[in-house]
């Protein structure tokens, strides 16, 4: 069953998906933060210790003079992504704000944060659209490949139908899952 988009839903993915290239672009900088000191030989500097503003400062000072105007130029253009970042999770939150009970329902699951909630409600909608709770996995691309042959059945990956971008946020919620408190306990039934 095809739905029309209302322009919220059209608005809040035009922000998942902004929010997703911005952060991309900042693992991208500290990525090439990071091989600067790589290429000084400075090893003991991990990208753990890239993460905050003040933590690069540091490690910056530490790099040799020729390296040091390329890294500077480098965190001014992570300053200004993360001030972006800032500014989207700012109207990633008042969009959020507008449907409470749908959001809380969504965060109340572990593993799922506003990014996730964000992308479920303008990507998946009012779920009575779907007849089924299949019918709604198959959207989000989150169904096994199943091959039959003869009395043989088997299951593989998950097919690479549906929405990619909803599966995408689904698949990182898992893994949040997996690698947070609960996600221990819980670790067996997953």
């Amino acid at each position: 069953m095809y739905t029309t988009r209302t322009d919220e839903e059209e608005d809040n993915r035009r922000l998942c998906t902004e929010h997703e290239n911005w952060t991309r672009q900042l693992t991208q900088g500290k990525n090439r933060l990071h091989s600067l000191f790589t290429q000084a030989g400075l090893t003991e500097i991990t990208k753990k210790h890239l993460r905050t503003k003040a933590s690069r400062e540091v490690s910056v000072a530490l790099l040799p003079d020729r390296y040091k105007k390329e890294a500077e130029r480098i965190l001014k253009v992570l300053d200004l992504v993360e001030l972006n970042l800032k500014l989207i999770e700012g109207e990633i939150k008042d969009s959020l704000k507008k449907h409470p009970a749908y959001v809380q329902t969504i965060m109340s699951m572990p593993g799922i944060g506003m990014i996730t909630s964000l992308a479920i409600m303008s990507y998946m909608g009012d779920c009575k659209r779907f007849s089924s709770g299949k019918q709604a996995a198959y959207y989000a691309g989150l169904v096994p490949r199943v091959d039959i042959s003869g009395d043989t059945v088997r299951y593989g990956r998950i097919v690479s139908r549906g929405c990619h971008s909803i599966r995408r946020v689904i698949v990182q919620a898992a893994w949040s899952l997996v690698r947070c408190q609960h996600g221990r306990k819980d670790k067996r039934v997953l």
